[in-house]
This record gives C-alpha cells, structure tokens and sequence, in this order.
C-alpha cells in the first residue's frame, strides 16, 4: 500500500515568514532542473549501511538514507541488507521505501517545489501510536499526529535553522540541535525505537546525480 500525506501548514508561520539572504539555487534537492516524465525513489532501511534502487548503489549512508533515483515510472526494484522490494511509481512523484527488519512500506512524499521553501517530513518508524515534532523557537509543533510506520511533510520557508524535538504528547523523546534548511531542499527526521530508546536523525534529501 503507498499512503500519500498532505503538507499541512503550521502555527509555525511567525517565525518561519522570516528567512536569511539566499540565492535561489542554494538547496541540494534541485540543483537542477528534473524531467517531469521520471520518478523519484529512495530506500530508508535504518540500520543498514547499503542501499539499491534500480540500478543505482549506495554505501556508508547516513541513518540508512539513499539518495532519490530518478527512474522510468513503473515497477522499481529496491533494496537494503534487510531485504528487497518493489515500488510502484508514477511520474512527477518522490517515493520512499521503507525496508526494515520486520517489513516493508513505500511512502508517497510531498516535496515542495516552493523556490522560497524546503520540505521537512517526519517517518514515525517506532512503536509509539503517534508523534510530533515540535521547533522550540516558535513554541509548537511543526508536524503532529504521525501515526506508527507513517510519514507527515510541511513545507517550511527558508533557509534557516531550527532545533527540532521528538514528542510523544508533552513528553521529549529525542533532540536534533540546528537543522539545516535550504530552499527547494529537504530534511527526513527519521525515528526509530531500540528497547526503550527512542533514536531520531535528520538527515538531508537529495537527489542522485
């Protein structure tokens, strides 16, 4: 099944109206321009170091997070030392496959082509019903309510930077200290859950070239 979440808007908007002094080509994710017949597909396999989608590899990668694949729309073949799996993507759309030790999902993304904005999205890869994301400049969430094994994105004006906390309700799970934003760039929050420890990594989206 591939869910697809809108980008929502945020009481955030006060303190994000306001961005630093930036050239309009200063995000990773669209550094140049991208054919609208392709779609876009990455692996996220927490844990796991290497990655394929289609024909491209990866290794060494941050918080098991690939790059997007520009691929031919269709059935595209992924995988990740946890396993393989297939997407099935269309045009114009960024996928996300998650590959774990326990499964698999492909999440349909909203990245933003906004030129004054970049794309936050929050995968909620634990056990936890739900969580947020809270920005402590501004005193509230920038994405709530992502249930179990889904994903929430917002489209934040930029560039700046913010701390971002990991919420179950009032209670902080997880920080990430002075998140980069770029425009027309992304950041993936993902969080994953060990025992009784919840860990949380952002970690930028971009685009193979």
């Amino acid at each position: 099944m591939t869910p697809r979440f809108p980008m929502t808007w945020i009481g955030v908007a006060a303190l994000l109206a306001v961005g630093h002094p930036a050239v309009a080509d200063d995000g990773a994710l669209y550094a140049k321009p991208i054919d609208p017949k392709a779609a876009f597909v990455r692996v996220i396999a927490p844990g796991s170091s290497i990655a394929s989608v289609k024909s491209s590899s990866f290794n060494q990668l941050t918080g098991g997070v690939s790059p997007y694949v520009a691929v031919t729309p269709g059935e595209v073949s992924v995988s990740s030392s946890f396993g393989q799996a297939n997407v099935s993507a269309k045009a114009g759309k960024f996928y996300s496959a998650v590959l774990t030790a326990t499964g698999e999902t492909t999440v349909e993304d909203d990245m933003t082509k906004n030129p004054a904005k970049a794309t936050l999205t929050l995968y909620n890869l634990t056990e936890r019903a739900q969580l947020d994301l809270f920005v402590p400049q501004a005193g509230a969430d920038a994405v709530s309510d992502v249930t179990r094994g889904a994903s929430k994105s917002v489209a934040l004006r930029a560039p700046l930077d913010l701390d971002l906390v990991v919420r179950d309700g009032e209670t902080e799970l997880a920080r990430i200290g002075k998140v980069e934003f770029k425009r027309l760039a992304g950041i993936a929050v993902v969080v994953t859950e060990t025992g009784d420890t919840i860990n949380a990594i952002a970690v930028p989206s971009t685009i193979a070239r």
